[in-house]
């Protein structure tokens, strides 16, 4: 705890110089007093002692923690060295008050001198450790004899132990006792001189330990809370490699194990602990902070979403590892601690800045991101201000002894609250990356599907320009061949008049009906005609030209307008060679005087192909089994269906969806 109050309040006014003068000889006509005395008998000093009227502390009564804040005078020294023949004559002033129990950052470049006076009224020798207070970096102890003498430096077999001394006082005996202070570098040094038994010395460090056991249960739930925390941070870097929580790691480490050792070594007298009070409890706050600081940054992205945030947050971790170094230096080569003290007010006070001012950036911005972390800080900012104007003014809330006075709880309250508005912040962020992510996986995959389109495209512009080709080579190349010899044969057979071969009569036939496939792979293989009123057209055509030579008349039905729909070469082709089997079969079988070719389009294609024959024997298909079966499976390939029965004659249906 901090009392900024200069140490040169406890002394005389310097205009009041015949008082300062009156009061030292006083107290060296005292100090002569108690040494003749002392000379003499005890019981002259114990006269002398009694004059003063201030309460002696008797070593026969006294148990655990007796105070001696009442029986002690008290001198802060305005340099650190003082001889010891001076003690006796130092201006002391009575007792010490509540103000002097928390050192100013002055008086720690000074030595602290306490008198008191301990009386044993037993019948034997009687021991009892004294304890000055805390963070005490030596404790000398003198008495007053004839002259003053340093008493050997005693202290409690127990690892808690540097802040006490043992004093032993002769049955029925008075003795006035010196002790000269010097404190570690720190603001949290006290004063509360108490005086303990030898056999209650365990109990009295113990008890010390235990002053603050509601706080340390609340410290050590929080820094559980924080271990959570930091084992979380792991998990999430480990799964995801960002670096913010690298840095959220960092801080979270600090900020918990500032806060657990400031609980655990409460009034612990130890070598750690004085260099944790004195320097790294310090550098663990300015440290986590830095990381604070940096996390901020990573988490909100604000070199890319906030700029002018970033420079502002940037300066303040440069502005903080300065003036932290600062710091680390004046503490080890200056002897003044008011500089290192300054400098560490100023890394608590620029921290403050830096928090006000990224609230009040962060309030212009429209983020809810940032809304959430700044929700945090102005808790914790809040917080702290409180924390710290209980600990300056020393303010209670309550009357009664409650955690509601104690500063460290209304700070770690703060982090609390700032930690539950950043779970709400990675929640929130994280729901927004999976909709990111997710987003992005859909734009990369339409953005896939599309370059397979497009190579889907090229790969069927490259084949439609290969079909078209090989149409044109058969028409130009092979059809005039076929034509020819189809000619030559017809020619040949007009020649011969009455005499006639049959192999000429089967050329004749073979090039015409090879001539005609060819013509209707041409057709096929042609991109222009891949459509559905070319289709029906093309089937029309075929049928009536199939049938106008035979016995058969061919009715064909279609609708008044076609649709203009896309059909591929594949379909036309396995549709066309299904109804063209189905026609020969009709001409070859069906013994019919009429065939009807009907089409219907609604939402698929309907070709339907009645005769008025004799019908099939759907249980006697071995002279149409290849037909019917060539039908099906083309039929099929293009996700078609086939039907073939027995109505007034045969109808064989052909479906096709669009």
């Amino acid at each position: 705890m901090r009392d900024h109050r200069s140490a040169e309040r406890f002394t005389p006014f310097k205009t009041s110089w015949l008082c300062i003068f009156l009061l030292v000889s006083h107290f060296h006509m005292l100090a002569q007093t108690d040494t003749a005395s002392r000379r003499v008998h005890p019981a002259t000093a114990d006269s002398s002692i009694a004059a003063l009227r201030i309460p002696i502390a008797d070593l026969a009564q006294t148990n655990l923690l007796t105070s001696l804040s009442d029986s002690c005078w008290i001198f802060r020294s305005p340099s650190r060295y003082i001889p010891a023949g001076q003690l006796t004559s130092l201006p002391y002033h009575r007792s010490i008050h509540r103000a002097d129990h928390f050192v100013s950052p002055a008086a720690i470049n000074r030595k602290t001198i306490l008198r008191f006076t301990i009386a044993n009224s037993g019948d034997q020798p009687l021991s009892a450790y004294f304890c000055p207070g805390f963070l005490l970096d030596s404790i000398q102890l003198y008495r007053l004899a004839a002259t003053v003498i340093p008493i050997p430096a005693v202290l409690p077999d127990n690892p808690d132990s540097l802040g006490y001394r043992q004093i032993t006082v002769a049955p029925h005996d008075t003795a006035t006792f010196f002790a000269v202070l010097c404190f570690i570098k720190a603001s949290t040094n006290t004063i509360d001189p108490t005086l303990t038994g030898s056999a209650l010395i365990g109990q009295a460090i113990a008890l010390n330990h235990e002053n603050h056991t509601i706080i340390d249960i609340i410290t050590n739930l929080f820094a559980g809370i924080m271990l959570m925390m930091i084992f979380y941070a792991v998990s999430e870097y480990l799964q995801t490699t960002k670096p913010e929580f690298i840095y959220y790691i960092g801080y979270s480490i600090c900020i918990s194990l500032l806060l657990f050792l400031k609980s655990t070594l409460h009034q612990v007298a130890t070598a750690f602990n004085y260099f944790f009070e004195s320097f790294l409890d310090n550098i663990l706050f300015s440290v986590g902070y830095i990381f604070y600081i940096v996390f901020h940054r990573k988490f909100l992205e604000t070199k890319r979403f906030f700029p002018g945030l970033d420079k502002f947050l940037k300066g303040g971790t440069v502005a903080i590892t300065a003036v932290t170094i600062a710091y680390i230096a004046f503490y080890y080569l200056s002897d003044d601690f008011r500089i290192a003290n300054t400098l560490e007010d100023s890394i608590k006070i620029l921290l403050l800045l830096i928090s006000i001012g990224f609230i009040i950036k962060g309030l212009t911005y429209r983020d809810r991101l940032m809304n959430y972390i700044v929700m945090g800080n102005i808790s914790l900012c809040l917080l702290s201000i409180v924390s710290q104007i209980m600990i300056t003014t020393n303010f209670k809330l309550v009357k009664s002894s409650s955690v509601l006075n104690l500063a460290l709880f209304y700070y770690e309250l703060g982090i609390t609250v700032e930690l539950l508005f950043f779970l709400f912040a990675l929640s929130y962020k994280n729901k927004r990356e999976i909709i990111l992510s997710i987003q992005k996986e859909e734009k990369l995959k339409l953005e896939g599907e599309r370059k397979e389109m497009e190579k889907q495209v090229a790969v069927l512009a490259a084949k439609q320009d290969e079909r078209n080709r090989i149409s044109v080579d058969m028409h130009d190349e092979l059809g005039s061949g076929v034509t020819a010899i189809r000619l030559m044969s017809e020619i040949v057979k007009s020649k011969m008049k009455n005499t006639t071969f049959p192999e000429i009569e089967k050329i004749s036939n073979s090039a015409n009906e090879l001539l005609n496939k060819m013509n209707t792979i041409i057709w096929t293989m042609t991109s222009s005609n891949d459509t559905l009123e070319n289709l029906i057209a093309y089937i029309r055509s075929y049928a009536v030209e199939f049938f106008e030579s035979t016995s058969i008349d061919c009715i064909f039905s279609m609708p008044a307008a076609i649709p203009a729909r896309e059909i591929s070469g594949e379909k036309r082709r396995n549709i066309f060679l299904s109804v063209k089997e189905a026609l020969n079969n009709v001409l070859k079988h069906s013994q019919s005087s009429v065939v009807r070719i009907n089409v219907t389009i609604l939402d698929r294609m309907i070709i339907e192909i009645q005769d008025d024959g004799i019908g099939i024997d759907l249980e006697k298909l071995r002279k149409f089994g290849n037909g019917l079966n060539n039908m099906k499976k083309r039929m099929a390939s293009i996700n078609g269906e086939f039907n073939i029965e027995n109505s007034q004659g045969t109808r064989t249906t052909f479906y096709l969806t669009l």
